[in-house]
């Protein structure tokens, strides 16, 4: 907890400068505030500002320090863009980073600038950015219903509600129209006449200031009802209307809604629908369910928003509710019923009116209910006949261990007894069983321990009222332990939902790549829920293909227009839903900060209905898998960029280093050859022998270079066909040493080889190139009069050659990168080279299943090590000698 609040006390705050659309003056003010900051000395500087060539934004932007931009290619097109690393090197107090539903140029850390944001706030920097309304991702149908444009750079409102400070910066749609004609708002030079007779239209204008002032009014309320639980207050006035209503099971409860749909329109509010889950709800019968579920249903199609809420006692769970969110006013309803019955059990209306303090409450009468939705069965609870039994036996154990008792036992404690009985029956077998044993407990309580004892007769006034208090206080330890039990009911339901979100998402955490995602979760849904499951991804055009199961052939032409609708609208359509409810399946939209990457489709095995906490539930899940599959493609765009800025760094390393290596000898080649063509006249005999022994030495080392390279791509292409063949590893080694007699002249060579050392299944010609490129590494590397050794000793199985030398060794932490392409050490020497001599040793060993290492020795120099394995009879007879 204590890391958590320190996290949270290092990360930046952010403040968003917040418009109805382009032209509003959110960059003006943005850099006002910033010019502000810098007055006060503070650190500011400018990450990235779209002044759009208005004079004065750049007025106002010159007396503020600048990160310079991230320049980029793609397809031959330059591109600039915001510098991230640059900005969290410099770590400012402040940065401006404008535009924040922008998207970024490919090849960029992240796809969108707010995800810029994001990771400078986590670096401890304020940000201050900017915003329009219509790129906020909840109001984008709302913004393309109004304009008839849909935005498709959109920014989480999660990032909206979690900024610390948000700015509105308006003015009035005349104003704007204006700067509009004066050139002062930014449209694109194509599109400016046809945005002015469009999308700029004082009706849209007005439309998007009234969305932009009431996102903020939803932002500061939120942040009151925030303050005012952090503070503890219950009894804080409301500044906008909030409509809840209350509803049930029963007829009137679709009357409900239609009254707050019609409340909320007319009031311009926003409203939710209730429903409190506790021990009634389980005794519901299938029917009573299913007009629940048909009021939820209900009440999202009218733009309400559904809750749920879980807690024996109604109108309490109502209350807090309601306080805790800032409802103005409660709608519930109020059936017609007898007198007697409110007397008895009390009216949820008039309790709800006594507590609701200054919240207003509408109570809505309704007709007398036809139906009655409470059994004693339900899908949920089950009695079997058996409990029964079971309770009969409770209280025949009861009765036995009371009789032989009789003696020590005063009829106080045998009723006792039985309550302890009862206790047990109510915890383990419900409401019914209870019931019944609390009935026959006082028959037999009365029959077998009240005098005159085996009658049903009473002559003791006393112990009428010890049998009416045992028979109540029977009653009484029913009702609580079954809801109680019911209770508990309800506890491991919500445990196994956790559980089941808890597992699923543990799973994905550890799990990459996108089809094994998909299987995992199509899996863990398929145990829960008993149905088959399909996974549809879409690609950059949008077309849906399947990554995990398949649609039914004989309805594949419904089910896939159904399938294409949700994620075409990204809304849940299907089986149990208001979008074409005769699918057989039920589709759900897998929605990212960035849209649908496609849809899950769940299709039941058999004729089942799913309950509006399984669509909840399966929603969920889907926003898990988004989210996921979101990561992973996140993770493999991250790679691909990672793959291709490697492969340009080693572009550009074979370009430098190649293009140098290849120009010495060829300048060499063409200066001899120059030479004797112009002058072979005026040169002697030794001067021409000289020239040309000049052209073939540098002809030998450009087709060296060249011979390296095409090595080193057939080792990585994997297209080296070896030549096994048993070899002793003394024959491949002087083989080596006498092609490089020559090279080796300056040096003191050691060689050993131990005694009895096992062939080898090698390419002969390959290994001895492994020694011959060792070799040579060796004698560039070390001045002539150095000594160079050659070991060969059997370790186990397998044979390990060494050549050690005593020149300048290679850096600290080198001794893996000196295997890499194009590596050289030229800062401990004045050789160079192309850095492929290393490289084509370990593609050689890999392809033989070898291994090969480099030490640093402690009196200077280093030792390089590879491995081969000795053939197999060899081994044998090893591990027979050792034996």
């Amino acid at each position: 907890m204590v890391q958590a609040e320190e996290a949270k006390s290092h990360r930046g705050r952010l403040k968003i400068f917040f418009g109805g659309c382009a032209g509003t003056g959110k960059t003006y003010a943005m850099l006002s505030a910033a010019l502000a900051q810098l007055r006060e000395e503070t650190d500011v500087v400018a990450g990235i500002i779209e002044t759009h060539g208005r004079t004065e934004t750049q007025k106002l932007l010159q007396g503020i320090p600048i990160i310079p931009l991230s320049e980029f290619t793609h397809k031959g097109i330059p591109l600039r863009e915001f510098n991230l690393d640059a900005a969290k090197a410099r770590k400012p107090a402040i940065i401006l980073v404008d535009e924040l539903a922008h998207t970024n140029a490919p090849g960029s850390r992240h796809p969108k600038r707010w995800q810029d944001v994001e990771e400078l706030l986590a670096a401890g920097i304020d940000v201050y950015t900017t915003l329009n309304v219509q790129h906020l991702e909840s109001l984008s149908d709302v913004i393309a219903g109004v304009t008839g444009i849909r935005v498709k750079e959109t920014v989480p409102d999660s990032i909206f509600d979690a900024a610390d400070d948000i700015v509105l910066v308006d003015i009035t749609p005349d104003e704007l129209l204006k700067r509009l004609k004066e050139g002062k708002v930014y449209v694109a030079e194509a599109a400016r006449g046809r945005a002015a007779e469009s999308f700029f239209k004082k009706n849209n204008i007005i439309a998007l200031r009234e969305l932009a002032l009431r996102r903020t009014s939803e932002r500061v309320d939120a942040q009151m009802t925030a303050y005012n639980l952090r503070e503890g207050i219950k009894d804080a006035t409301p500044v906008a209307d909030k409509i809840m209503v209350c509803i049930g099971p029963d007829a009137l409860s679709a009357k409900l809604v239609r009254t707050a749909k019609r409340m909320a329109i007319s009031l311009k509010a926003s409203w939710v629908a209730v429903y409190v889950e506790n021990h009634r709800h389980y005794r519901l019968t299938d029917e009573g369910r299913a007009a629940v579920e048909s009021n939820m249903r209900m009440a999202e199609r009218m733009g309400g928003r559904m809750v749920i809420l879980q807690g024996d006692n109604a109108t309490e769970e109502v209350i807090a509710y309601a306080r805790e969110n800032n409802v103005t006013k409660i709608i519930l309803g109020k059936p017609e019923k007898s007198r007697w019955r409110e007397m008895l059990y009390g009216s949820f209306a008039d309790i709800v009116i006594r507590r609701s303090g200054h919240i207003d409450v509408y109570v809505v009468t309704g007709e007398p209910p036809l139906k009655q939705f409470f059994g004693r069965k339900s899908n949920q609870l089950v009695f079997k006949p058996s409990l029964y039994g079971w309770t009969l036996l409770v209280i025949t154990l009861a009765t036995l261990i009371g009789i032989a008792c009789r003696d020590l036992l005063l009829p106080i404690d045998q009723a006792l007894l039985y309550l302890i009985g009862n206790i047990i029956v109510a915890s383990r077998f419900g409401r019914g069983p209870s019931i019944f044993y609390a009935v026959l407990s006082a028959a037999c309580f009365n029959f077998f321990f009240l005098p005159p004892l085996y009658t049903f007769e009473i002559y003791d006034r006393s112990y009428w009222m010890t049998l009416i208090v045992m028979l109540t206080t029977s009653l009484v330890i029913t009702s609580y332990a079954s809801r109680l039990r019911l209770q508990a009911m309800i506890s491991r339901r919500r445990e196994q939902h956790t559980q089941m979100l808890y597992t699923l998402t543990r799973a994905l955490a550890s799990t990459r790549g996108q089809k094994t995602m998909a299987e995992v979760a199509a899996q863990h849904i398929q145990e829960v829920y008993d149905v088959d499951v399909t996974i549809w991804l879409a690609d950059p055009t949008g077309h849906l293909s399947s990554l995990i199961g398949s649609l039914p052939e004989r309805d594949y032409v419904k089910e896939m227009a159904v399938l294409q609708w949700s994620y075409s609208n990204q809304h849940t359509a299907g089986h149990d839903t208001t979008t074409m409810p005769s699918a057989r399946g039920i589709y759900l939209p897998l929605m990212t900060s960035g849209g649908a990457l496609g849809v899950l489709g769940v299709l039941p095995r058999s004729e089942q209905n799913f309950l509006l906490e399984e669509v909840s539930a399966l929603e969920t899940l889907a926003s898990l898998l988004a989210s996921a599959l979101e990561r992973a493609n996140a993770t493999d765009i991250a790679q691909q960029s990672k793959l291709e800025a490697e492969s340009e760094k080693l572009r550009s390393i074979l370009l430098s280093t190649v293009s140098h290596d290849l120009r010495t000898p060829l300048a060499s080649i063409t200066g001899a050859s120059s030479s004797l063509l112009t002058d072979s006249d005026k040169l002697s005999p030794d001067t021409i022998v000289e020239l040309s022994r000049s052209i073939h030495h540098e002809a030998q080392r450009l087709s060296h270079i060249v011979t390296n390279l095409l090595d080193v791509t057939s080792l990585e292409s994997g297209t080296v066909k070896l030549n096994l063949q048993p070899y002793f590893v003394e024959e491949i080694i002087g083989s080596a040493l006498t092609r490089l007699e020559i090279l080796l002249a300056d040096h003191f060579l050691h060689t050993h080889a131990e005694a009895g050392l096992p062939m080898v299944n090698v390419d002969g010609l390959m290994i001895e190139q492994v020694i011959i490129n060792l070799l040579e590494n060796a004698a560039k590397y070390t001045p002539p009069g150095s000594t160079i050794t050659v070991n060969a000793i059997l370790k186990e199985t397998m044979v390990q050659i060494s050549v050690a030398d005593n020149g300048p060794g290679i850096p600290q932490g080198d001794e893996k990168k000196i295997f890499d392409k194009f590596y050289t050490t030229a800062q401990y020497n004045t050789q160079t080279g192309t850095g492929l001599g290393l490289a084509i040793c370990k593609g050689i060993l890999t392809a033989h299943h070898g291994e090969i290492w480099a030490e640093r020795q402690a009196e200077g120099g280093v030792i390089f090590y590879f491995t081969l394995a000795a053939t197999e009879a060899a081994t044998k007879d090893i591990n027979h000698d050792a034996a």
